[in-house]
């Protein structure tokens, strides 16, 4: 289901599949879409992409900080 006051996606747009899969728009630019997903589990990801033809490193995204750079750093304590 798309957002309600727009029908095009937005940065930071989050989306929830039916298998628990997130979906969220990183960028959109000249009528394409670039999101990312996170998956519940590592197979769940390998289920997902077993049909799919392995294309090699994305040097783009292979330059990109790694998680920890985005973390939050006054997250509350647990």
């Amino acid at each position: 289901m798309a957002r309600d006051d727009a029908d095009d996606p937005r940065k930071a747009d989050h989306y929830r599949h039916w298998d628990g899969t997130d979906e969220i728009v990183f960028a959109v630019e000249e009528g394409r879409v670039l999101t990312i997903r996170e998956y519940e589990s590592v197979g769940d990801f390998e289920r997902t992409v077993e049909d799919a033809d392995y294309a090699g490193t994305h040097e783009g995204v292979a330059d990109l900080p790694g998680a920890e750079a985005f973390a939050d750093d006054e997250a509350p304590d647990e």
